[in-house]
């Protein structure tokens, strides 16, 4: 098994019903979901993260990928937000 990260945004279970009802999805039901699922295939992760919708549904579609946000930005080089690095040595005196 291997680890994968699926990304996307979905709707939520009371957004599908009211989009069934008047047609319109709602944009407060829309929400991200990014989450890591050990699984054996990118099809298997995306059929384990799309029953852990729970009722919801893909509105835009779901991307699998091995490398994690984070480890994403830090290959490009991005910036990091100040106290999250690790932290430098004091001087002696």
């Amino acid at each position: 098994m291997e680890q994968y990260y699926v990304e996307g945004l979905f709707a939520n279970r009371q957004g599908v019903k009211k989009a069934r009802k008047t047609g319109v999805m709602p944009l407060s039901s829309i929400e991200p979901f990014a989450k890591a699922i050990w699984a054996n295939s990118p099809e298997e992760a995306i059929q384990l993260a799309t029953h852990d919708l729970d009722g919801g549904q893909w509105t835009e579609g779901p991307t699998v990928s091995k490398l994690s946000e984070e480890q994403r930005m830090r290959a490009l080089g991005a910036p990091q937000l100040p106290g999250f690095g690790v932290p430098a040595k004091r001087k002696r005196k």
